[in-house]
């Protein structure tokens, strides 16, 4: 061939393969752009998310608080009604209202746990517990509502049972009472019968509860576990409820490894069958569960009929005054002094001026929150081996372990029942000041009444040292708080800006 002819093949390929590179180099060019914009996408699309979540997080929250607040309100003050009137049909009437605002109370519980589910936020939070104390205290929540119906009630724990299990104690309460109360709400006739055992090979908790109630049919078993799901709702029109218990057990049941099934002929009756880990921590059995049914009734009815501490301090700290009122009634007959502040520079002020033997400190505050007005209290080392108790109506997994890493001693969720308040106060006033001659709660009511208006901390901080013991004492900053207290008592003196008027 042609030298000249060569050369002229060779540049005529140099010039296509020059062509092809720089094709290449512009392909690569897009692909590298189409890669950084598909990373910046990806990047936007997660942090989308995730302010979504958080957006979501922080409205349940709010709800939370919202709702809550005035059911706290709603059942405290009804408590206190039931606590004080003699008129047997006031008494009905109060007795409704508990029953009603606890049936709105687990329907809202039903609507936040879903939501917390359906946005990721659902946490199991394992903790060693005592097996014997949780079975316990489902007797206790469920044996009366079936009762009341009319129904035999059974509730069989096998003793080999470990003492101490670990897994998330409050989720497997959650998980019995929802299929206890369904099978509760859907018997009106006959029997429920709840049996508890353990697997020690697989370590799987096992509760088996059967009913003599409607039954279901086989074709509705599917839809047993969808979201507000309600079989049958012409025949079942008069039974309370939103439809999502079951369906939160189970996605609770899966997060814990474990089944759910159920077995059930329709008009004869029904049973679940849930198994879930619960790792064995001490092995020892419990034993005789029918004689610790016993003797914990004994010491709770014991222990009920006992607190009086009119020596003992507490402070409450929380924006809703109406709150105050609750707490402030619930516990008048233990005859402890109680101070109220309204915020967290009120409550800081207080502790600068005199000493308390324990702190009820709401969460949610505005302006200074209970988490920033608890790190000034223990900056400036303001209240010392006091307990400090979160009051929160965030309804939050997980929210004790998280009040204790913000220092918080325990906290109290709202809507408050009387027993949990009891129980705290029971577990860390000191044990001096807690006085357990029931003479002494019964001549405490022949004590003056003393109360006392000042704006100023320092004069209800003086008067409170100068009436000691000998008196009972209630604290109000104005002639509204004043008001309002007198509507619903009798005093015998009335104290203003440290004078007295009556």
């Amino acid at each position: 061939m042609d030298k000249d002819v060569r050369i002229k093949e060779l540049e005529k390929e140099n010039h296509i393969l020059k062509r092809e590179y720089r094709r290449l180099q512009q392909d690569l060019s897009m692909l590298s752009n189409l890669n950084d914009y598909a990373s910046r996408l990806r990047k936007f699309n997660e942090e989308k998310v995730v302010a979504a979540n958080n957006a979501k997080s922080n409205f349940l929250a709010n709800m939370s608080h919202e709702i809550r607040t005035p059911m706290n309100a709603i059942i405290g003050m009804d408590e206190i009604i039931l606590r004080e009137t003699t008129d047997n049909s006031i008494r009905k009437h109060a007795l409704d209202i508990r029953s009603a605002g606890k049936t709105l109370l687990s329907i809202i519980n039903d609507i936040l746990d879903l939501s917390k589910i359906e946005s990721g936020k659902m946490e199991i939070i394992p903790v060693k517990y005592d097996s014997s104390s949780v079975f316990t205290d489902i007797v206790n929540m469920t044996m009366k509502r079936a009762n009341d119906k009319g129904l035999v009630y059974e509730m069989n724990v096998d003793g080999d049972i470990p003492a101490t299990l670990y897994g998330d104690e409050i989720r497997v309460r959650q998980i019995m009472l929802n299929i206890i109360n369904n099978a509760i709400k859907y018997t009106e006739e006959g029997k429920v019968s709840v049996d508890a055992s353990y697997d020690m090979d697989r370590e799987k908790l096992i509760i088996r509860v059967s009913d003599s109630g409607i039954g279901i049919r086989e074709e509705d078993q599917q839809k047993l576990f969808d979201s507000f799901s309600r079989l049958e709702e012409t025949r079942n029109r008069n039974i309370e409820g939103t439809g999502l218990g079951l369906n939160i057990t189970k996605q609770l049941v899966d997060m814990m490894d474990g089944e759910i099934g159920v077995s059930s002929r329709y008009g004869s009756g029904t049973v679940f069958t849930v198994s879930i880990v619960q790792k064995c921590i001490d092995p020892s059995p419990i034993g005789d569960f029918g004689r610790s049914i016993e003797k914990a009734a004994v010491e709770n009815e014991s222990k009920r009929s006992k607190l009086y501490a009119p020596d003992a301090r507490i402070l409450i700290v929380d924006d809703n005054e109406m709150n105050h009122e609750v707490i402030t009634g619930l516990i008048s007959d233990t005859r402890i002094q109680v101070t109220n502040a309204m915020s967290g520079p009120e409550c800081l002020e207080y502790l600068r001026e005199s000493s308390f033997d324990m702190i009820f400190l709401d969460q949610m505050m505005p302006g200074m929150s209970g988490t920033s007005t608890l790190k000034v209290v223990k900056d400036e080392k303001l209240a010392e081996n006091v307990p400090v108790i979160a009051l929160t109506a965030d309804a939050i997994v997980g929210a004790r372990d998280m009040y204790l890493r913000e220092g918080f001693t325990d906290y109290l969720s709202k809507p408050i029942m009387y027993e949990e308040l009891e129980a705290i106060l029971f577990k860390y006033l000191p044990e001096d000041k807690i006085d357990t001659d029931e003479h002494l709660g019964q001549d405490a009511d022949a004590l003056p009444v003393v109360l006392v208006i000042s704006d100023s901390s320092a004069t209800l901080s003086q008067v409170r040292s100068f009436l000691g013991k000998g008196c009972k004492g209630v604290f109000v900053r104005n002639d509204e708080q004043a008001g309002r207290y007198l509507k619903e008592h009798t005093v015998d003196y009335v104290i203003r800006d440290g004078r007295s008027m009556t």
